[in-house]
């Protein structure tokens, strides 16, 4: 109880009244000029009686609550006219000052009459004025403590007890004491039947509610609603209407809702909708469940359905009910295409059956319920569903979301199930071309189809279906090539040619060189015509060989030929079955020498002689052979045959027979100059490096010079130029070899080759006394490195070589000017020497440094040997310095000190013997310099020297 002194309640009774005249309504001014001017009286009579009256003061304590409230009625009006950001920025306190100000004046003179007249009669009253106050400056802890004393000292008929009854109910209910609540509202309502009975009813049906009375709960929510009909209470219908739906559903009763909402002319669904969004958010799924479940009994306008049916796919969603979610999503895809849903329905069904969709197959996936068969097989069937339901609602994504439907199958150890998905889900792709869709359903098809678990016999069903798809998106790569076996051996089994010669005819496109694969292929489908005498099949596939559409071995293609020369060939060819080659070479002579023989059987058979005989090791008649097929054979045949021809010309070679390999090698080049040929570069390399090899340089060039119009690539033509470039400095060819680098100079890539053969030619400008045109090659040397190093080119490591030794002299020079910079006394002459000398060991470093980067070996082991020596013998000269006519104290100090210069720069020196031990082991150095970093002086006996020169051998292996 608020604590005051008897002089502070008179002062604070006496204040000055508030000048209200301009402030307030004219209705107002009269209500509170009537109360001021009693309150003035009462005032001036309690002065009179000292403040000793009781009734006095607690009569200007009713009149101040009066006062108080008026001001509060008409303060909120104009707070609440204000603006929220007017709100947000004024001082709330400033705008209620006046009823604030009444209400301490009432509170002061009722606790004046508390304090000092407790036994007074109408003490009950006095304790609710102050209960009322302090409810009203929001000290409700105060407000309950007073409110409780009312009751406590009033009469209980008493309007009074009524009153503070109700204001303690609205306690306890706003406290959620519903229990202590419901008899404080149930006594008070009985005598204050005013226009508030309607809201303190409505807040005692929710009690009824909260403890779980529902009969009397809607029994009082009825009577609300019909006397709020009536202008003598607040209309309180609005809210009947909102929560009664609610309380019939607790009560199980939802049909006596939908009948009062139906009685009342109210969208019962709307109601319905909104009890179930409310028991949903607070977790009761089951009382949401019922309510939407009986809505839906009840409504028949479809598109309200949908309102009802869109609540149960969210409850289903978050109770985790997947087999109810997904009736209620098939249900309204139905809607959905009958156009009975919103866009913003459509959105969330699209998003509910795709999140449902992606969770359930990520179970499946993950192998979850891996042991619990049953349950995996309905989650998959589950996920397959809405996968189906999303295809629906968006068609253009329909072969993504077969696709995902195979893959759910297949997660689920269902291949063959997956196997029908993952074609639907290609065919659809296909249709719109959606490449993405079709390599992934291949992907699954392949490793359905390869599943354990799936039969051999169903397997069988699904082999041409499944890799006549893989091939129509993928034609060329490793994995192709094995399908095509598989496809083709899939279709013979089934006695489908048609089908195993499209693949044959497809794979031979796409691999025409795997002759192995096409002969394996064209044995089966010739032995089956043949088997069934179908010759003209046979003679048909025999043509297509002949015109290059399959690629057959030199054996196969000359059986299939020998069909097509009838007798001349086959007694030949049987000859070569039986593996007489003798009596096959005899036939082969007829073949060739008989007037009727076809230009095809000619140079059939002196391309079979030139074979033949290579096989039997008759190099001379095999060349000889060879050169008679050249000229009879066509260009197509030679491009056709030119890997056998290029063996024999290599056999040729292999046998010391260099004139013939390179002759032959020089026709073959000449016979494919026009056309196409994989082969063409190494007729040519051949045919250059086999006359290289013979020490005919003049045939290598005259071959060089044919080459040009040939189109080979200008990388095999600059590779058999860098080697024509040796011999033709070792031959002092020099005019020629300058011609060829003149032409290479002009292409930048070749830089890094030039290097060398230029340097051939200034060793003979050198030899013959040119120095100035010999400084100008090393130029011209020097930015050819420079530019071979810029494009980051392959350069030879004697390249390297060269341009990095070309630095040693500098380094030698560098160091010899480090040894004559002589170290003496005095002292400050001496610290000079020593800085210049550690100065010049810097520069030194910095060169060696510089000679390390171009990563020549023997650079490196040069130049380090010149360094290690400097910093040795400066080590040396500083260790071993005696500071002449010097006292003993002095030269030990010296040399104490001089032992932190030496020291490192010896330490330093042993450093880089080890770092270039390691760098010459690790990179396989082979330097003369090598013995001077790796062994000290006084192991010189170790080094040993060859008498003889080492012999390298020709090309020909001759030395």
């Amino acid at each position: 109880m608020l604590k005051i002194t008897r002089i502070a309640a008179i002062s604070i009774l006496l204040a000055g009244q508030l000048s209200w005249a301009q402030q307030i309504d004219s209705r107002r001014q009269q209500i509170l000029k009537i109360v001021d001017e009693e309150l003035n009286e009462v005032s001036r009579l309690a002065k009179q009686q000292n403040y000793r009256s009781p009734d006095t003061l607690f009569r200007i304590a009713e009149l101040n609550l009066e006062k108080g409230r008026h001001w509060l009625d008409y303060e909120n009006e104009r707070y609440l006219k204000l603006s929220p950001e007017q709100r947000r920025t004024v001082n709330r306190a400033q705008y209620f000052k006046n009823s604030t100000l009444f209400f301490k004046r009432a509170n002061a003179a009722a606790q004046t009459v508390a304090k000092k007249f407790p036994n007074y009669k109408n003490i009950g009253e006095v304790y609710y004025i102050l209960g009322s106050n302090y409810r009203e400056m929001g000290d409700h802890k105060s407000a309950e403590r007073f409110l409780n004393l009312t009751v406590k000292h009033t009469n209980a008929n008493s309007l009074i007890r009524a009153k503070a009854e109700l204001t303690l109910a609205d306690y306890h209910y706003n406290n959620r004491r519903y229990k202590q609540a419901i008899p404080l509202y149930e006594r008070s309502i009985s005598k204050i039947n005013d226009k508030w009975w309607t809201k303190e009813s409505f807040n005692l049906a929710w009690c009824y509610y909260r403890v779980k009375n529902y009969s009397k709960a809607i029994s009082l929510m009825r009577e609300i609603h019909q006397k709020s009909a009536s202008d003598k209470y607040i209309d309180y219908r609005s809210e009947v209407n909102r929560d009664i739906g609610l309380f019939y559903a607790e009560a199980n009763r939802l049909n006596e809702a939908i009948a009062f909402y139906k009685s009342q002319r109210i969208d019962f669904t709307k109601q319905m909708l909104l009890i179930a969004d409310k028991t949903m958010s607070d977790g009761q799924f089951k009382q949401s469940e019922m309510v939407l479940v009986e809505a839906e009994k009840y409504e028949k306008d479809v598109r309200k359905q949908a309102e009802i049916l869109m609540a149960q796919l969210q409850l289903y969603d978050r109770a985790k009910q997947d087999a109810k979610h997904l009736r209620v999503a098939e249900k309204l895809v139905s809607l959905s295409q009958g156009k009975y849903l919103t866009a913003e329905q459509n959105k969330v069904l699209v998003f509910q059956i795709d999140k449902k969709a992606a969770e359930i197959q990520k179970t499946v996936v993950s192998k979850t319920y891996a042991g619990v068969r049953k349950t995996q097989n309905l989650k998959a069937d589950q996920a397959i569903k809405y996968f189906g339901l999303s295809a629906l609602l968006n068609p253009k994504e329909s072969p993504e979301k077969i696709f995902f439907q195979a893959e759910t199958a297949y997660a689920a150890s269902r291949p063959r199930g997956s196997l029908d998905l993952y074609i639907a889900s290609f065919d659809a792709a296909k249709k719109v071309n959606d490449q993405k869709i079709q390599a992934q359903a291949v992907e699954g098809m392949l490793s359905a189809l390869a599943a354990k678990n799936l039969s051999k016999k169903v397997a069988n069903r699904y082999y041409i279906p499944v890799y006549q798809r893989a091939l129509s998106v993928d034609q060329r790569s490793a994995r192709a090539k094995t399908i095509y076996e598989k496809l083709f051996n899939a279709q013979v089994e089934q006695k489908d040619f048609k089908g195993a010669d499209e693949t044959l005819t497809l794979f031979a496109k796409n691999f025409p060189q795997d002759f192995k694969i096409q002969e394996a292929m064209l044995a089966k489908i010739m032995d089956y015509h043949r088997a069934n005498k179908e010759y003209d099949s046979v003679k048909a596939y025999v043509g297509r060989i002949n015109s290059g559409e399959f690629k057959v071995s030199k054996k196969y293609a000359d059986a299939l030929r020998s069909l097509m020369t009838k007798i001349q060939i086959e007694g030949v060819q049987s000859s070569l079955d039986r593996g007489d080659k003798a009596l096959a070479l005899k036939g082969y002579h007829q073949i060739y020498e008989s007037s009727e023989s076809t230009p095809h059987a000619k140079a059939n058979a002196s391309y079979n002689l030139s074979a033949l005989y290579y096989e039997l090791g008759d190099a001379n008649k095999s060349y000889l052979w060879s050169t008679v097929a050249l000229n009879e054979m066509d260009h197509k045949d030679v491009v056709k045959f030119s890997g056998s021809f290029l063996t024999i010309a290599s056999g040729l070679f292999a046998r010391q027979h260099l004139s013939q390999s390179a002759d032959l090698s020089h026709r073959l080049l000449a016979k494919t100059c026009r056309i196409n040929s994989s082969n063409k570069p190494n007729f040519y390399k051949n045919a250059v490096f086999i006359s290289l090899a013979n020490k005919d340089i003049d045939k290598a060039l005259e071959v060089r010079q044919q080459a040009k119009s040939c189109n080979i690539p200008d990388k095999v033509l600059k590779e058999v130029d860098y080697e024509l470039l040796k011999d033709l400095a070792d031959s002092n060819r020099w005019s020629a070899l300058e011609q060829i680098i003149g032409e290479l100079e002009k292409d930048q890539l070749s830089s890094a080759q030039l290097i060398i053969p230029y340097e051939k030619l200034r060793e003979r400008l050198l030899a013959a006394g040119n120095t100035s045109q010999a400084q100008a090659i090393e130029n011209k040397q020097n930015s050819l490195y420079i530019r071979a190093t810029r494009l980051k080119l392959d350069i030879p490591v004697e390249a390297i070589d060269l341009i990095a030794l070309r630095k040693i002299p500098n380094i030698q020079a560098s160091a010899q000017r480090i040894e004559q910079i002589k170290l003496s006394f005095p002292e400050a002459s001496f610290n000079t020497a020593l800085k210049s000398k550690l100065q010049a060991l810097d520069a030194l470093t910095a060169q060696v440094d510089a000679v390390a980067k171009t990563g020549s070996g023997k650079a490196i082991v040069a130049s380090s040997k010149y360094l290690i020596k400097a910093y040795e013998n400066v080590a040396k000269e500083v260790r071993d310095f005696v500071p002449p006519d010097k006292p003993k104290e002095y030269v030990d100090s010296f040399q104490k000190a001089m032992r932190d210069v030496w020291l490192p720069l010896t330490n330093h020196a042993n450093k880089l013997k080890k770092d270039i031990a390691v760098t010459i082991n690790k990179n396989s150095i082979l330097s003369e310099d090598n013995f001077d970093v790796l062994y000290e002086d006084n192991f010189a006996n170790v080094r040993y020297f060859d008498d003889e020169e080492a012999v390298v051998m020709q090309r020909e292996g001759m030395k």
